[in-house]
């Protein structure tokens, strides 16, 4: 058992997830419907790579993060695959899901890199992460450019975020500036496509460490 075998899990469901939607055979008008279906795949991919009658797999949505100064929010799909040796590896994974019509700008550029910064400090409950957004509105894949004041959260492809660097949201006082402890570079997946995807690994950290 290793983290491979997460990731293997992932890179497999999400491409299936979006397959499904593109052909037709699955129906996604909002992020819980995103949510409930990746779970379901997670589920059947996971099947694959239990390679001992000892092994488990158990999943859930919404899972609570709590820690000595209270609740610190939920992760959308968190699973655990346990050996047989009974050591557990288990993984968090973030979703957004944005719709043209819904267009709430620039909030949800903030919110996916307040996701982020979520599951980088979730290493208590997980042993990697994936950032997932799905999208059927242009300005997040590809878009010209963003005005200064929110320019730091771009997520754009072929964007890169170097660790440490401070982004700050100067509009309003929506949210608190954002830091994350990872470099990422960020890819998006069918890009041509209604519904392109952006899929990114996150390594968890422990809170309070450098």
């Amino acid at each position: 058992m290793s983290l491979d075998r997460l990731r293997n899990i992932v890179n497999l469901a999400v491409p299936t997830l979006f397959r499904q939607i593109s052909g037709g055979r699955v129906r996604c008008e909002s992020e819980a419907t995103l949510q409930l279906h990746l779970g379901r795949i997670i589920s059947t991919a996971a099947d694959l790579e239990i390679i001992s009658e000892r092994e488990t797999f158990s999943i859930e949505l919404e899972k609570p993060l709590r820690s000595n100064g209270g609740k610190r929010g939920r992760i959308d799909v968190w699973f655990r695959l346990t050996d047989d040796e009974a050591r557990e590896w288990r993984c968090a994974i973030e979703l957004k899901f944005f719709k043209r019509e819904n267009h709430r700008e620039p909030n949800n550029r903030y919110d996916v890199f307040k996701d982020i910064a979520r599951l980088e400090q979730c290493a208590d409950v997980a042993d990697i992460g994936f950032m997932l957004v799905a999208t059927d509105h242009r300005h997040y894949v590809d878009q010209g450019g963003y005005s200064s004041d929110t320019s730091d959260f771009d997520f754009r492809h072929e964007r890169h975020y170097g660790a440490g660097t401070t982004l700050t949201y100067k509009t309003g006082a929506y949210g608190p500036p954002i830091t994350l402890a990872g470099s990422y570079a960020f890819r998006w997946s069918e890009c041509g496509a209604a519904l392109p995807y952006l899929l990114l690994e996150i390594s968890p950290v422990r809170i309070g460490s450098a």
